[in-house]
């Protein structure tokens, strides 16, 4: 009896859980459900690693990760930068090829009116604004991490850039960049944001990297996303899940397809985890 309650308060002690931010811990007005807060605050209670992974820069997730305490590292910028919300600092990163200046003149050349903003660290360097990425400013609190700059004096080397425009705009640039990315690679982040990121660079690198840090047998690895940015992550991780506001094809690629985020995506992963530790023993 002891043996059994000793287990039940240690449920998922070796288990990493990884969520993405926007559409899956936190809710269509950028906040955490209650019940989340709750589920979270339990699972490390009982023994889990719980971390995040997002797009955002280390600013932007250090802001949610202090309501939930993250305790393990985590990934930030969909994984070019893997971070230690506890010491407040880098555990890992990964930059542009150097060459990516030319590609953003390219880009500023053909479509002048998308917004161009380049990522180091948290510091924001931006070299075309436009109502999107204006609009980014305010929804990420990332308004102390930007850095007015031009093409000539962006940073030499950068963990991603991200493009804002409307959905139709960025389609037709996406269809430009083919062919110009050696080195990295372009991705769809949300309908109005296509980011550049390093070659072989992705949430899933970044998870593994987190389980490596951790000393985390890749078995017991656990992750909830909701896009597109988040489709290397799902299909790295041992047990993935996905929000029940996710699109068709990234919801296909789950183990579990949690409810809707403003119903609190992540209460329902640990609630749906809990029982298959219980009845299983194992993820």
């Amino acid at each position: 009896m002891d043996m059994d309650k000793r287990n039940a308060e240690r449920l998922f002690e070796g288990v990493l859980l990884l969520t993405d931010l926007d559409g899956t811990l936190l809710d269509r007005q950028k906040h955490i459900p209650p019940r989340s807060k709750e589920a979270i605050r339990r699972f490390k209670e009982k023994g889990g690693l719980f971390s995040i992974a997002s797009g955002r820069c280390p600013h932007s997730v250090m802001i949610v990760a202090r309501e939930v305490e993250p305790n393990c590292p985590g990934v930030t910028m969909n994984g070019a930068v893997v971070y230690d919300f506890t010491a407040d600092r880098l555990a890992g990163q990964t930059c542009l090829p150097e060459w990516y200046q030319r590609v953003l003149r390219e880009v500023h050349a053909q479509f002048p009116a998308v917004g161009i903003q380049a990522y180091v660290g948290s510091d924001i360097y931006v070299v075309q604004s436009n109502e999107v990425v204006e609009r980014l400013f305010a929804i990420e609190h990332t308004e102390q991490c930007r850095r007015e700059t031009t093409f000539d004096t962006l940073p030499i080397r950068a963990n991603k850039v991200l493009i804002g425009a409307p959905h139709e705009e960025l389609q037709k640039v996406r269809r430009f960049l083919e062919g110009r990315l050696e080195g990295m690679y372009g991705m769809f982040t949300e309908e109005q944001y296509y980011e550049l990121l390093p070659a072989h660079t992705n949430k899933g690198a970044g998870v593994r990297q987190v389980a490596e840090l951790c000393g985390i047998d890749p078995s017991c690895v656990a992750v909830v996303g909701d896009y597109y940015n988040d489709v290397e992550m799902l299909k790295s991780a041992a047990y993935p899940m996905v929000a029940g506001n996710a699109p068709d094809d990234v919801k296909m690629l789950a183990r579990f397809i949690a409810g809707d985020c403003d119903n609190g995506v992540v209460a329902d992963v640990i609630e749906h985890l809990e029982q298959r530790l219980t009845d299983r023993g194992r993820l």
